[in-house]
């Protein structure tokens, strides 16, 4: 099974010629009567009138459906999220009914008897539709099955792309890829080899264990120093750092070290301790790959590793500020200028919360998706809809970063008096080390009640402690936690939110309205100062506050005993 067909890995599960969408709707038009008519003709006439799309020199194809409807939101197209869900299943179907033919892949193509006997030695029914893809894939390509290797998935990626619509090619890729590891673990006899992604490229990092024993040791002694605070040391830390934060460190050795065998400043043999990077030039060539440009798109990337060396080199190695010096200034040159303020991307972001619409849009949601939940038969479905309410109204009424959020306690945490439930978070659970008390809104304490009394129990997992459970009975994972929150709103409001979004959100909302409220604001967030609030949180009030002002001086003008006191 060597000799291969003259076939492009796109058009395995495609057929030729193409169409165009003017194609794809006038054979439908053709075809259909009466509301279907009626609504098949809108759908395209939108595509074409709001969204800008020729239907005559568009080809009509899966990746093109998906590329048109994957960022839109509906409120800058001025419809609904139900439309535009609407309009995005009419084409699908139009196109899957009336486009170019596509193969029903385990239809339409029989896998050659060497697949068929692989796909018919799996006992999952899962396994089997999970590779079945992959079969019908290497049969039309004349791959076998030991031959199949993960450079050749490239192919299979773009023969997906090319034929599903409603359906994700990125996770049908991911499952073929881990069904096929899984029988290759299992299933005795299985051919070929593991696979993974074509496309992912060889980390940069160098594994720890790659550098001299001294280096390791060096790493280990500083990890422990971080880990136990000793009072008497004034150069001890004053608390136990957390364990991200002790990684975070790891990781920035890691980085540097590595980066100072790549760029052949130093041999590995020779990083034998921190003392290395305390080298005028060896500082310069360790932070170099970290400065912004091409493959670093981040600033102050380097200078927060720059910073964290320092400290290593002052509090670690009891250099003074001579022997640092240099290495200080350079870090005072990498220091960005807008340090501690909230960067561009998340600005972009709270743009669309100008909008009034959107505003009660989010505010509105909790209760919205609850009666989503209501409306699923499945008591399991209904039970998780449940929860995503409750996790988006937490995150909107206490501010709480999705840390708190995803290991929330409900026993230990999760505090009542009479009709009032509080959320508690000790100092030691907090990032600015402060104890929290927040109280929770009448209709969040409703939604909490029902979820605990009617359908958390029936979550897997829900014999743990923790509010949001994962399967294994611990705490929600964060990319789990983060698709509740980021993915439904999305889908059902054209929010684009993410988890930590949230806070800088309900701090705008709050503030441009009531700018009096800073402090609460500034207190419900946890921080220190309200000048962390002003710097990290706000600064996209200048239009509101604009207005408020505008406002006062037309009522002077048009009314000068509004001045008098």
């Amino acid at each position: 099974m060597t000799e291969h067909k003259p076939i492009q890995p796109k058009d395995v599960f495609a057929s030729l010629p193409r169409m165009t969408f003017a194609d794809v709707r006038d054979a439908a038009v053709s075809e259909v009567s009466g509301t279907r008519l009626r609504d098949l003709r809108s759908a395209f006439r939108f595509l074409e009138d709001r969204m800008g799309l020729d239907l005559t020199q568009t080809p009509a194809t899966a990746a093109i459906v998906r590329e048109i409807f994957e960022n839109q939101r509906p409120d800058t197209l001025g419809i609904s999220v139900k439309r535009l869900e609407n309009i995005r299943s009419i084409v699908s179907q139009t196109l899957r009914s009336h486009g170019p033919r596509r193969k029903w892949i385990t239809q339409e193509i029989e896998p050659a008897p060497v697949w068929q006997a692989l796909l018919d030695l799996l006992e999952r029914r899962e396994d089997r539709w999970a590779l079945g893809r992959i079969a019908c894939y290497c049969t039309e390509m004349k791959i076998a099955p030991d031959e199949l290797r993960s450079a050749m998935l490239g192919g299979f990626w773009q023969a997906l792309c090319h034929e599903v619509t409603s359906k994700s090619p990125k996770a049908i890729f991911k499952r073929t890829i881990h069904a096929w590891n899984r029988a290759l673990r299992e299933v005795p006899d299985w051919p070929g080899e593991g696979l993974g992604s074509p496309f992912k490229t060889n980390p940069y990092m160098l594994p720890l264990e790659a550098f001299p024993a001294g280096f390791q040791e060096a790493v280990v002694a500083w990890e422990v120093r971080l880990c136990n605070p000793d009072p008497l040391d004034p150069t001890s830390p004053i608390r136990a750092y957390r364990s991200a934060t002790i990684e975070g460190y790891r990781y920035a050795f890691r980085r540097l070290a590595t980066a100072l065998v790549k760029s052949s400043t130093v041999p590995i043999d020779r990083i034998t301790g921190f003392e290395v990077f305390f080298v005028e030039d060896h500082f310069k060539s360790a932070l170099r790959p970290f400065l912004k440009g091409e493959r670093v798109k981040t600033e102050g990337y380097a200078h927060k590793m720059a910073t964290q060396m320092i400290a290593v080199g002052r509090y670690h190695l009891g250099y003074d500020d001579a022997r640092l010096a240099p290495l200080i200034a350079i870090a005072q040159r990498l220091k960005p200028k807008d340090i501690g303020r909230m960067g561009e991307r998340n600005r972009k972001r709270l743009e669309q919360f100008d909008d009034e619409d959107v505003v009660r849009r989010l505010l509105r949601f909790p209760e919205e998706e609850l009666a989503r939940a209501h409306n699923q038969r499945n008591k399991l479905r209904r039970a998780k809809g449940v929860e995503r309410a409750l996790a988006v109204s937490l995150a909107i009424f206490t501010g709480m970063r999705i840390k708190n959020l995803r290991q929330l306690n409900q026993d230990a945490q999760i505090l009542r008096s009479g009709k009032r439930v509080f959320v508690h978070l000790s100092d030691e659970e907090t990032k600015s080390h402060r104890a929290l008390d927040l109280e929770l809104p009448s209709e969040t304490v409703g939604l909490l009640d029902q979820f605990l009394a009617d359908h958390r129990p029936l979550l897997p997992g829900s014999d743990g402690p923790y509010l949001f459970p994962s399967e294994q009975g611990g705490p929600r994972s964060y990319s789990a936690l983060r698709g509740a929150l980021s993915r439904t709103l999305w889908q059902h409001a054209g929010i684009r939110i993410s988890p930590h979004l949230f806070r800088h959100a309900i701090a705008k909302i709050v503030v441009e309205r009531h700018p009096e409220r800073a402090l609460d604001v500034s207190r419900r967030l946890g921080h220190k100062s309200i000048n962390t609030t002003y710097q990290s949180y706000l600064g996209t009030e200048g239009p509101a506050a604009s207005r408020r002002i505008n406002a006062l001086l037309k009522d002077l003008r048009d009314d000068p005993s509004e001045g008098e006191t």
